[in-house]
């Protein structure tokens, strides 16, 4: 992880701008104009792009490094042809995430401010209060005033701040309420302001927020926006890249843009990498450019292969689970522990090549779905953990309940909604399988030596044509806390003969480490194609006294080295990256087995932050006594298992 304090950075390569940092009042805010005068437009009355930046920065875990990110535009020289007009919100004075830093020309503020960037400091137009901006009225208010004030032959939207991928995002904690962005809500801002600034399109949609390369989201956006770009996965630091901007001065086309975007982030990571002497972030990228009208090809494309695979649910659903255990999921999340759990966000494409074994319509039609996909895609940035992405993820749930509203709420795009409930549907009616499990609650070890152990278990015979999913589970004393999960492993399906459930160990666990004292967190990895990537949960202390659950995704090779890391805020049911504080704590959660599932605690041990902390994962001492377990899952989310105890060797 090795979480440090960091200083921003400026561009090496500068360009000239107008850009404005601003925070939009509600349509029936009146306020004069405060501050410096606003520069006037373009001559001619119009630019050739208005570059508009929509900031809620006034949520937990963003102020600091969102008034960093912002302030690295202060030193790009001015352009007469390019306007960045910037909403920005920050918290009040007594919150403990109120930025420590101010933007160039501005001194502190609380409230939501209108401002313009000309001549490297931020000059402001108008402050409209304390103003909500995670609502969709509030978006449509800063498009139209933007579009209004700052005319163009192209326009782009920025949305910065938190992203929760099919659940939204762009949440504002502060005064005057807490609200937050649904999929629909940011559709509907976006089309209201749209329709009355006269923009038929946007040229660039950016989210610079986690999750966003999304297909609930590009679906719903598309007939706005000609060219999309965000991140599959979570980000960090400054999402918004400097070097996204200097070829809006060239009148560069939205695509062009959108790849300065994503490869100004590709380099953040290289240079994140460079500063901590190892590769901690660049491993886990996923970032990706999709075009509006292909998509609207993708959503008629997703509704066939719907159609047909709907019809045959009862006859594929197992195949389907299967697929969707197999696929790239993000922020994986821990068995049981609720809020924290897995948001159920897989790589589209991905799962659409892991769905084998269909009738030949379904076949044909994922097929053309799958192609249709990567007509959408136009760029891409990954790393070893995400080079199975294409470039959206998709929502995908195991529990019916989590899917509850979907649907409803307009979110779900027509056609996959359809999907996902009569997948949900053929998994309640499967109920308990007959005859689903192991031949024994016993698990055989085949291998145990010094290096590590290898057990199986054999499923039943009436298990093998319903078995969807298999795992790996090791228990032991991690800290004070005895019989806690410490990590979830793939488990191997038929790879001793069929039917027979492989897992193997070697006495290793994630940990926290400062290079003399280490602590375990119980950590659920997947096997993906860089490797096995895992999630594990914490709680973090700022030096303050604030505390905030965090999410650590690590990227754990073949040969047990922990080779990228991503931290992640997750204390508002949104992802966010976070950056650790010198002189804070950390302490992982642990996962208990409970009455139905597993209890959370806190671990009884914490690490300060600093410039030795890392993750690792490191051997348990010989002698410590540990029970190990082989699971086998079906469609309806049944569980079967196989387990042995032993001692570390």
């Amino acid at each position: 992880m090795t979480p440090r304090r960091r200083r921003s950075r400026q561009s090496s390569s500068p360009r000239r701008y107008v850009a404005g940092a601003a925070a939009l009042g509600v349509l029936t805010v009146v306020g004069g104009a405060s501050g410096a005068a606003a520069p006037a437009a373009a001559p001619g009355g119009a630019a050739d792009w208005t570059m508009m930046v929509y900031a809620v920065g006034d949520t937990g875990g963003v102020p600091e490094l969102m008034v960093q990110n912002l302030s690295q535009l202060a030193a790009l020289p001015d352009a007469d042809n390019v306007n960045v007009v910037v909403m920005l919100d920050l918290p009040e004075r007594n919150d403990p995430d109120f930025p420590t830093s101010t933007l160039p020309g501005m001194g502190e503020f609380t409230t939501t401010k209108l401002l313009v960037l000309d001549g490297n400091r931020f000059n402001e137009i108008r402050d409209y209060g304390e103003v909500a901006m995670g609502r969709p009225d509030v978006l449509a208010a800063f498009i139209e005033e933007a579009a209004g004030r700052f005319p163009a032959a192209k326009y782009g939207l920025s949305l910065f701040d938190h992203g929760g991928g099919s659940f939204g995002g762009y949440i504002d904690e502060g005064p005057p309420s807490t609200t937050g962005m649904s999929i629909p809500d940011i559709r509907d801002g976006m089309a209201a302001g749209m329709a009355r600034s006269g923009i038929k399109s946007f040229d660039l949609l950016f989210h610079a927020a986690c999750l966003m390369s999304n297909y609930e989201t590009a679906s719903a956006l598309a007939p706005l926006a000609r060219t999309m770009v965000g991140s599959e996965e979570n980000m960090i630091k400054w999402p918004l890249s400097v070097q996204g901007f200097p070829p809006l001065r060239e009148n560069a086309s939205g695509q062009q843009v959108g790849e300065a975007f994503i490869d100004g982030y590709r380099q953040l990571l290289d240079d994140v990498a460079k500063e901590n002497g190892g590769q901690p972030y660049r491993d886990l990228a996923a970032m990706s450019i999709v075009a509006g009208e292909p998509i609207q090809r993708l959503d008629k494309a997703i509704e066939s292969f719907s159609k047909v695979a709907v019809a045959h649910m009862d006859e594929i659903a197992v195949e389907v689970a299967r697929a969707r255990a197999d696929a790239l999921e993000f922020v994986i999340g821990l068995p049981g522990s609720g809020a924290r759990d897995s948001i159920d966000h897989i790589d589209l494409g991905d799962f659409l090549r892991h769905l084998e074994n269909l009738p030949p319509e379904v076949e044909v039609a994922r097929d053309a779905a799958f192609a249709a996909l990567e007509a959408s895609v136009t760029a891409q940035v990954t790393g070893r953990a995400t080079e199975q992405a294409t470039g959206l993820n998709v929502f995908l749930p195991t529990d019916p309940a989590k899917a509850r509203g979907y649907v409803e709420s307009g979110t779900a795009p027509r056609g996959w909604g359809e999907f996902v409930t009569a997948f949900l549907q053929a998994g309640v009616d499967a109920g308990t399988s007959s005859g689903f499990g192991f031949t024994s609650d016993q698990a055989e070890v085949l291998l145990q030596d010094q290096t590590g152990i290898k057990i199986a278990g054999q499923l039943t015979a009436e298990s093998l044509d319903q078995v969807t999913a298999t795992e790996t589970q090791v228990y032991t004393r991690l800290g004070d806390t005895d019989g806690a999960l410490a990590l979830a492993l793939p488990g191997y399906l038929n790879a001793g003969g069929r039917g027979q459930v492989q897992g193997v160990w070697d006495y290793a666990v994630t940990t926290l480490s400062d290079g003399r004292t280490s602590i375990p967190a119980t950590t659920a990895y997947q096997i993906q194609s860089g490797g096995l990537v895992g999630d594990f949960l914490a709680q973090y202390t700022a030096p303050g006294g604030t505390t905030t659950d965090i999410g650590v995704r690590v990227l754990l090779s073949s040969e047990g080295q922990i080779q990228g890391v991503n931290v992640v805020d997750l204390s508002n049911g949104s992802a966010a990256g976070i950056e650790l504080q010198n002189g804070g704590t950390v302490t992982p959660y642990l996962f208990v087995p409970g009455s139905g599932g597993f209890d959370q605690v806190l671990s009884s041990q914490s690490l300060p932050v600093s410039d030795q902390l890392v993750v690792d994962f490191e051997r348990l001492p010989a002698g410590t006594p540990f029970r190990m377990a082989l699971l086998a899952l079906d469609v309806g989310g049944n569980a079967a298992s196989a387990t042995v105890e032993a001692r570390v060797q």
